[in-house]
């Protein structure tokens, strides 16, 4: 784990009492509605850090993109077209942006990169050259946002403020339709707008479950750091009518079948999965559920609507 930050301006209340506690609430909500559930919780000003199963890895999904407006702004010499394609990687989590930075800028080495500069012991490259799936755990990113705005990771304060910029200019909708507003925003409705800089990450499926990530600095002196991690296994419930993959017994060839009519077929339904890498999933009922899961994990957490 990277050192303590030095404190920020305690120009906002300490956080409410029994936060460890409503943590543990909020994990075991999660495991009601079949997500397992990871938490980091930095005090930027005390330097108090809470947290459940913050050292589990999970894929980054979109929040890579982070590490790769880190990399790059570290990098320098940033042209104009990139500088607005950072622009829409980090507020409408565009993945075309993401895409082409990715490549511009060094791949796997951009992973590499920020987590030496930062310390992330537990952030690696993805296994398959592919942005969303680096791995990292709740505890590293709230160290990467900690590094960030104390300056450890290398990055000056013009280059920090533009990425927490973006973040705070997060759109409701992604560039591909999805809907960017679970957790943290949804949940922190008295927290202002311009104190809320968010980066969410979303992708299905990995082991049959949805992944989402949740993640921000909150606070008129940045002085919070949340994450909010889930994986939730995919469940449409016994009454969707969703279409489904079924195997033939006797031939194991994939046979695509209207749920209602379990005749047929003798063989127990497989879900056909979102696939997010193809499709957006902004109208997948299983991806609400998810996303619902996030925000009801942040309300826990913060019942006031905000922190602090």
């Amino acid at each position: 784990m990277a050192p303590t930050p030095p404190p920020a301006p305690a120009t906002s209340a300490p956080l409410p009492p029994g936060v460890a506690s409503r943590i543990a609430a909020a994990h075991d909500a999660a495991a009601a509605r079949g997500a397992d559930l990871a938490v980091a919780l930095l005090d930027r000003s005390t330097g108090e850090r809470f947290g459940t199963s913050d050292g589990d890895r999970v894929e980054t999904a979109s929040v890579a993109k982070l590490f790769i407006a880190d990399a790059m702004l570290h990098q320098g010499a940033i042209s104009a077209a990139d500088r607005d394609r950072l622009a829409r990687m980090l507020e409408r989590s565009d993945d075309n942006a993401a895409n082409e930075l990715w490549i511009g800028h060094g791949g796997d080495a951009v992973i590499r990169d920020v987590a030496a500069r930062y310390g992330l012991g537990a952030t690696t490259p993805p296994w398959d050259g592919n942005w969303w799936n680096t791995e990292t755990t709740a505890d590293d990113l709230v160290d990467w946002y900690a590094g960030l705005l104390d300056g450890r990771g290398g990055l000056d304060r013009a280059d920090a403020d533009a990425i927490l910029g973006h973040l705070r200019a997060s759109t409701p909708l992604a560039a591909d339709g999805y809907d960017q507003r679970f957790g943290v925003p949804d949940a922190l409705p008295a927290q202002p707008p311009d104190e809320v800089a968010v980066k969410q990450g979303w992708m299905c499926c990995t082991d049959g479950r949805w992944v989402h990530l949740s993640t921000a600095v909150v606070g008129p002196d940045a002085r919070y750091v949340l994450v909010v991690a889930a994986r939730e296994t995919v469940d449409y419930g016994d009454d969707s009518g969703h279409w489904a993959v079924r195997r033939h017994r006797d031939t194991d060839a994939a046979v695509v079948t209207d749920d209602a009519d379990p005749e047929s077929t003798s063989e127990e339904p497989i879900p056909l999965l979102p696939d997010t890498s193809i499709d957006s999933a902004a109208d997948d009922a299983s991806a609400a559920h998810a996303r619902e899961t996030m925000t009801e994990v942040v309300r826990i957490l913060f019942p006031e609507g905000r922190i602090g």
